[in-house]
């Protein structure tokens, strides 16, 4: 009798106390999980902003230095074109003494300054010919950061993602889907909001979305983005001269989006979860046992 009374106090408190532990222990390794993706999603968002950086000081400006060195090597040589004769020298050498010879001399010197001549002209009057103006897209921030992202290999990284959504953008591909101008445009109406972080449902599973605004806050973007007749005529030969333009400093003109699946970090804390719930029920009958034969043998010893 006594040890029945025993139970009906000590098993629903053992039950009780041992199901807050799982109830909350749920709650943390949930947490924990979307941690980790948040961490993930830092990374990736970490790693773009890198490659961006480096091709802002290092990629755009060698290739604007190359043209800038073309262009001092083309300035030196019209000047020393500049400094050739223009006409034939009437002194003829002393060496030469017969008609034939004298004629055969100014003729070759009369040739000489024609192609000359040609070829100064050719460089005088056109010398952009002779520069690099191909579009690089390799230059641009945004194309670096993407196409380095889209080499990860797919798997295990098919459900992961990272876009430069932008509301006008040069290429089509980076135009904002209607939830990501919905985020676009919440960073446009609060400017001191550093990032937005939210989940949405997609077709493989629940997905963490972690965005950052994207801010025109170099001036140099402006000599692709302003106007039309500004920008590269390669550029407009690629991508138009439709979008992609009309931009200002500092407006915030799209979002960094990274995407990273939550589907299996869930996965994994309910797996977590049933194998911390299979001990603590183990622990539950444990402790009940030992429990019950320690108050049987106190019991005993009384009675």
């Amino acid at each position: 009798m006594k040890l029945l009374k025993f139970n009906f106090v000590f098993l629903p408190l053992l039950a009780l106390v041992l199901g807050g532990v799982a109830y909350v222990s749920r709650d943390l390794i949930e947490a924990n999980a979307r941690a980790q993706v948040l961490e993930v999603a830092r990374l990736i968002m970490a790693t773009a902003n890198s490659s961006r950086l480096y091709t802002t000081k290092q990629v755009a400006p060698l290739l604007g230095h190359k043209n800038f060195k073309l262009q001092t090597a083309i300035s030196e040589f019209q000047k020393t074109l500049n400094d050739l004769p223009r006409e034939v020298d009437a002194s003829i050498p002393k060496d030469v003494h017969y008609n034939s010879a004298k004629k055969a001399y100014l003729l070759g010197q009369q040739k000489v300054l024609d192609a000359q001549k040609e070829l100064v002209d050719s460089v005088k009057n056109k010398p952009e010919d002779l520069l690099d103006e191909e579009f690089h897209p390799e230059s641009v921030p945004a194309f670096a950061a993407t196409t380095i992202f889209h080499n990860l290999p797919e798997d295990p990284y098919r459900n992961y993602s990272y876009k430069e959504a932008t509301l006008n953008p040069t290429n089509p591909e980076h135009r904002c889907t209607d939830w990501e101008a919905d985020i676009v445009n919440n960073f446009r109406k609060n400017r001191d909001q550093p990032e937005y972080r939210g989940s949405r449902a997609t077709a493989d599973g629940a997905a963490l979305i972690l965005a950052r605004p994207l801010k025109v806050g170099n001036v140099s973007c402006l000599t692709c983005h302003s106007t039309p007749d500004k920008a590269p005529p390669e550029m407009l030969k690629v991508y138009g001269s439709a979008n992609g333009f009309g931009w200002k400093l500092d407006d915030i003109i799209g979002a960094q989006v990274v995407t990273v699946p939550l589907s299996v970090a869930v996965k994994d804390a309910d797996r977590t979860w049933n194998q911390l719930t299979n001990w603590l029920g183990f622990a539950f009958l444990g402790i009940a046992i030992v429990g019950n034969v320690a108050m049987a043998f106190v019991f005993w010893r009384r009675g």
